[in-house]
């Protein structure tokens, strides 16, 4: 039992390693914070989302009562107090097509462009992406953002309507499955692909559909369990109106708001992590104390790691491959002028000062023992994690610092 308890630890350090970033992250991005202002800004914008779907839509949806009916569902679960209010309006406003003007829709437009802004920003930051454009083309860019949002909540409430048909297509030929857990499982299923869609437009840089898969299926989960915890939370609310008044509805839907924009940028993260796993797995190497000892090596070993026999020469002088090198087991010996002049051991890490100056190799290396089990970090990682690190990056440069003092 005890061997069987140890592998499964041993098994599941990768995935440790991945909540760990994804829990340390969320400090690091002051999450709380950022989640209020980009809640603050869904609050404003939904209303303006929800006005463009209509005129885009118009003459497909008016024309449908159910369409409405899922639309209304949508805007219940995201302003649940204020969704009767909401729909109200909308339709008030989509009954008067005289309304409809380029201005106006240009005024819906920048109404909503506060929302798209703020999760490009937040979804940059999470991924690292620091290219910058002009304010006309990041303009641009969030009108291109609300018209995507748009679109993904016109199809996933179109698509929805169909859902009750398909359900009783199933039972007649599947009669024991229940058609309300049907339903649920095909709306569940739609809305993991959607909000995959979504990470997939909005994130800057290109991931892994995998990736993308594992942060929709958790925001989708997070989405549907808030959908089903609402009735403990709207009463445990009840006591707002003593303190809010007339504002308990507004108060109510911003955490309501809160709580589901949560679980878009958890979403984010998870893709974050899964996307820079090999860099995670890498930074252990800096974290623990005798990682050579140490499980998750193999896993290291895995993805980077080479076997060498003794006498190979792992660089010679003038190189310019810039990687940097961990060894595991055995010992490498540098070379200077025909003498070997420092040995390399388990647990030590050698190269780096190529990495960091972007110069030829200064010496030679091969190994020196039997055989060797080393780690070949690639540069564009290992340069990716002493940006994002200020601790390995300040110890590679201390022990730069030591080996100039030494000579």
């Amino acid at each position: 039992m005890r061997l069987v308890t140890k592998s499964f630890i041993h098994q599941q350090n990768e995935n440790y390693f991945i909540l760990q970033e994804i829990l340390s992250s969320f400090k690091r991005r002051n999450f709380l914070a950022v989640n209020a202002s980009i809640s603050f800004f869904a609050l404003f914008a939904f209303i303006p989302l929800i006005l463009l779907i209509l005129f885009f839509f118009s003459q497909w949806l008016s024309s449908s009562l159910l369409s409405l009916e899922k639309l209304q569902n949508i805007t219940a679960l995201l302003l649940p107090e204020m969704s009767d209010r909401v729909m109200d309006e909308v339709g008030k406003v989509s009954s008067r097509k005289a309304s409809w003007g380029f201005v106006w829709i240009t005024i819906l437009f920048l109404g909503s462009t506060p929302l798209t802004s703020g999760l490009r920003s937040s979804f940059n930051n999470i991924f690292s992406f620091k290219k910058r454009n002009a304010f006309l083309k990041e303009k641009i860019m969030d009108i291109i953002s609300v018209t995507f949002i748009m679109v993904l909540l016109f199809i996933y409430t179109s698509l929805n309507i169909y859902l009750i048909q398909a359900s009783n297509f199933f039972i007649n030929y599947v009669p024991i499955i229940e058609k309300t857990l049907l339903t649920s499982i095909l709306s569940f299923s739609l809305l993991v692909i959607v909000v995959s869609l979504f990470f997939k437009i909005f994130i800057p840089l290109k991931i892994r559909f995998i990736h993308i898969f594992y942060g929709g299926l958790v925001t989708s989960f997070s989405w549907f369990i808030l959908s089903n915890t609402f009735g403990s939370f709207n009463y445990i609310s009840e006591y707002y109106g003593i303190f809010f008044g007339g504002m308990r509805g507004l108060f109510i839907s911003l955490i309501w708001l809160y709580l589901n924009t949560a679980a878009l940028l958890i979403g984010a993260e998870v893709i974050a992590a899964f996307h820079k796993k090999e860099i995670l797995l890498i930074k252990t190497l800096f974290t623990i104390k005798n990682i050579h000892r140490h499980p998750i090596h193999k896993k290291l070993m895995e993805y980077f790691g080479q076997h060498l026999k003794k006498d190979t020469i792992i660089f010679t002088d003038g190189e310019n491959d810039q990687k940097l090198f961990f060894v595991i087991e055995g010992e490498i010996g540098v070379v200077k002028n025909g003498k070997v002049v420092e040995t390399i051991t388990a647990g030590q890490y050698f190269g780096e000062q190529s990495l960091i100056n972007k110069v030829p190799r200064a010496a030679s290396t091969f190994v020196i023992s039997d055989w060797a089990r080393i780690i070949v970090i690639p540069k564009k990682e290992m340069r990716q994690l002493l940006k994002e690190d200020n601790h390995i990056a300040m110890e590679f440069l201390q022990r730069m610092a030591k080996k100039l003092h030494a000579v």
